[in-house]
């Protein structure tokens, strides 16, 4: 190659290679947040909790990220891992799903045949032994189902790929306050929704509050 040619050609390779460069580092940057790095597996056995405890223990993921297959999250109400691919556990994103979220809420522990309470931090990264389906079906010693009709704060809806739990419940309208993990775009959060009345959706129940 003259040199003229190789004077011609070296711009455009070297802003080719930049170009590839700002969309690999724009890509791994929104892929491999990794905020579960910075997680832990710290909790501890309790009881005589009372629905209004596990009301305030959701409360404080409101707002956070939501990861499939996660477990751990802060309380700084913002998803500090936005837009990683969905379904894909390997993100290690922030936040829970909507099973791992109600299994945290409602203080249970991952032996399934085990119906004691258990303190989850909110940064020990746990999701449960539970999917959406098995509160829907009442499976593990904690759940049992309940009708939809008497469904209270604390009680969730669930259906075969989803479960949200009543922060604010409605009966007369079946439009409840429900709080959630929703999705990747989403988050987490508290928003109105219909499930009591969709028939996708059964009555959950954690046995053995306080009150």
């Amino acid at each position: 190659m003259t040199n003229r040619k190789l004077l011609g050609f070296l711009p455009g390779l070297v802003a080719g290679l930049t170009v590839a460069a700002a969309l690999l580092a724009g890509g791994a940057s929104a892929y491999h947040t990794n905020f579960q790095a910075s997680c832990n597996n710290e909790y501890f056995n309790t009881s005589d909790v009372y629905r209004s405890q596990a009301r305030s223990y959701a409360e404080q993921g409101a707002w956070e990220g939501y990861q499939w297959g996660g477990g751990c999250w802060n309380n700084n109400d913002v998803d500090d891992s936005p837009g990683d691919p969905p379904q894909d556990p390997n993100t290690r994103g922030e936040g829970p799903d909507c099973s791992g979220f109600t299994f945290k809420a409602w203080y249970e522990r991952s032996d399934t045949s085990d119906a004691g309470f258990r303190y989850h931090y909110r940064m020990q990264n746990t999701h449960g032994p539970y999917v959406a389906e098995s509160f829907k079906y009442g499976a593990g010693a904690p759940n049992t189902t309940v009708a939809k009709a008497n469904a209270i704060m604390m009680d969730a809806f669930a259906s075969a790929y989803h479960i949200g739990m009543v922060y604010q419940a409605n009966t007369a309208y079946n439009t409840d306050r429900i709080i959630e993990a929703k999705c990747e775009a989403c988050g987490t959060g508290i928003w109105s929704r219909t499930y009591r009345g969709n028939p996708d959706y059964g009555g959950a129940r954690r046995v053995g509050w306080a009150g």
